[in-house]
């Protein structure tokens, strides 16, 4: 299956009940780009609709604390007394790099195996799409086919592109 969706539109238990048949492999265009710019540098520009869309897309809420960390780079005395709750202002610390690590985290929690991704970007360089190849097939044997065409392919991507290594 190619799952190429409209923005961030695949919601994460989508892709769980692909993984449940374990008949259908998929190839999953995911939108890094949309992730990325939906995670606000600053925890206070995350409205309830950006954390929604993300959460439904990652199918969890822990992302938040895999993408962000404490602003710790106030030297005012009193800037908490501005947040809400009392706490710093939390911000993002995820990069794409990070993002597209822990996206594949997930898909790695329901799918017996998941390439690593190879990284679709636009003529300047921006980081538009992770391609991910995901395996539902417990069978070792399936496994082992389908990361041979998967690796083949993904290894003719253009030289342009970023394909992490483990």
């Amino acid at each position: 299956m190619f799952l190429d969706p409209y923005g961030m539109s695949v919601e994460f238990e989508t892709l769980r009940e692909i993984a449940a048949t374990q008949a259908i492999d998929v190839w999953y265009l995911f939108p890094l780009s949309g992730v990325y710019r939906q995670a606000a540098r600053s925890g206070r520009n995350l409205t309830p609709d950006k954390r929604a869309a993300i959460t439904r897309i990652l199918g969890t809420p822990e992302w938040e604390s895999a993408f962000y960390g404490q602003d710790n780079r106030s030297n005012d005395l009193f800037a908490s007394l501005d947040d809400v709750g009392g706490s710093m202002d939390m911000r993002r610390t995820a990069d794409v790099q990070a993002i597209e690590t822990y996206v594949k985290k997930r898909l790695d929690s329901i799918f017996p195996h998941v390439s690593n991704p190879l990284r679709l970007k636009r003529k300047d360089g921006t980081p538009l799409f992770s391609l991910f190849f995901a395996v539902s097939s417990p069978n070792p044997k399936a496994i082992g086919l389908a990361r041979k065409v998967a690796t083949h392919i993904l290894d003719s991507g253009s030289s342009s592109q970023v394909r992490p290594r483990k």
